[in-house]
């Protein structure tokens, strides 16, 4: 006797396929909205420690990351190539540009977005004022298909350079870059 599951517990899937031979490249799953809903609140969590880290500890994180991009280029090439028919030159610039933002803002977060002396005008001339940036919290990037690295990169890298957490939607046609340079 076969036991099947509940039809309601049956995970939807979808297959993201080559558009140059129409070869399945890989089946994923679509999460519900309560799995959605948990993970911005698993980002909810993770903003609070990630935001404490300060500046100079996200960007070892980032500079990490960016490291491992580079190592793994010539696999995310050949998958952006299998997903979305892009030439393998034209992917290895797009990851050399998501690369480069991560080394910009690993650098830069602190002169951008870190505390700093404004005037208080003249009106105030005996009080101090400064400018300080604050994390928001969970930012939502959605990928597009056509550059899935690079375009989602800077909306991603500059979000956790600031001290967010980011949860991160990408393209249904290059699903699979999400998990490629983790």
């Amino acid at each position: 006797m076969t036991v099947t599951e509940p039809a309601a517990a049956i995970a939807e899937t979808f297959d993201s396929l080559n558009p140059a031979t129409g070869e399945v490249v890989g089946t994923h799953r679509i999460f519900t909205d309560a799995e959605v809903n948990e993970t911005v609140q698993r980002g909810r969590k993770a903003a609070a420690w990630w935001a404490e880290l300060g500046f100079a500890d996200r960007g070892k994180i980032l500079r990490g990351w960016r490291s491992a991009l580079v190592r793994r280029s010539a696999a995310l090439a050949d998958l952006m190539h299998q997903e979305n028919g892009k030439p393998h030159a034209d992917a290895m610039i797009e990851i050399v540009l998501a690369a480069d933002h991560l080394d910009w803002a690993s650098k830069h977060a602190r002169k951008v977005l870190g505390r700093r002396r404004v005037s208080s005008g003249m009106l105030m001339i005996n009080q101090t004022a400064s400018v300080e940036y604050q994390p928001l919290g969970v930012v939502g990037v959605i990928g597009p298909w056509n550059y899935p690295v690079f375009t989602p990169a800077g909306s991603i890298v500059y979000a956790l350079a600031a001290g967010n957490a980011v949860v991160f939607k990408p393209s249904e046609y290059t699903p699979r870059h999400r998990s490629v340079a983790r």
